[in-house]
């Protein structure tokens, strides 16, 4: 077994596999146990994990990322699920409270950390995985496809498979920036202008967002910033994310 602060410090995401080869049931069976070790709060484990293969598989890849989906070997949707903790509430004769927007909260953490330790425990085995959060966005036909309860949110996709590419550790943020003790820092200008130069270099030196987005040679981190962040973009993950939360009785 690997350092598991080794491990951690190892990861990238991949997202081109090998197609056609598939994972063994066990290993499979123990990156979602690994999954479920996870904290939790106060032991709900508001998480499903629907397993996505065959027909279901290529028509949800059409529209959440073709072809990573099509060639990773496994392809899991990551729910939010507070629909089961309230049957086994009232299975053991509680009443069921209105607490839409808590349960979002909590379920969203919970997923969080779920998704981790199966990621920790898939890239120990030996395979390579990235998150989708496309399928956040198309959560609208997710949940018609898969037939999802209310109380039940797809948040993400998760896709794990034997790596077919080596990519270099991708930047983070200096630890200063996310670092701080007894109050909040409030950064400089100067500091935010080195933050940005530093993720910026990086991430141009490895041609990322011309290799993954097609996007010419003069487009930074910090244009990325600006048009993820800043522009029509987040408006609309936005309003189609609180309207699937709705819809779903998480708001």
């Amino acid at each position: 077994m690997t350092n598991i602060i080794e491990r951690i410090f190892k990861h990238r995401s991949i997202r081109v596999f090998e197609p056609g080869r598939n994972i063994p049931k066990e290993d499979l069976e123990t990156i979602i146990r690994a999954a479920q070790r996870a904290s939790t709060s106060c032991s709900g484990q508001m998480y499903s994990f629907i397993r996505i293969t065959g027909d279901v598989k290529a028509k949800i890849s059409r529209f959440c990322g073709e072809n990573i989906i099509s060639s990773a070997s496994e392809f899991i949707i990551l729910c939010a699920d507070r629909y089961r903790l309230d049957c086994l509430v009232e299975t053991a004769g509680g009443k069921i409270k209105d607490w839409k927007f808590a349960s979002l909260i909590i379920s969203s953490f919970d997923v969080a950390l779920a998704a981790q330790n199966a990621v920790l425990a898939a890239e120990e085995l030996g395979y390579g995985i990235v998150f989708l959060g496309t399928c956040g966005d198309r959560a609208e036909e997710l949940i018609e496809i898969l037939k999802l309860p209310k109380g039940v949110l797809p948040l993400a996709g998760l896709a794990i498979g034997y790596p077919a590419e080596n990519p270099p550790l991708r930047p983070r943020l200096p630890l200063e920036a996310v670092l701080h003790e007894n109050e909040y820092q409030i950064p400089t200008e100067e500091e935010l202008a080195q933050w940005i130069n530093i993720m910026g270099t990086k991430l141009s030196k490895e041609g990322y967002y011309q290799k993954y987005s097609g996007k010419d040679e003069n487009y930074t981190w910090k244009n990325h910033l600006v048009r993820k962040f800043g522009g029509k973009w987040l408006e609309k993950i936005e309003k189609k994310r609180r309207q699937m939360a709705n819809k779903q009785e998480f708001l």
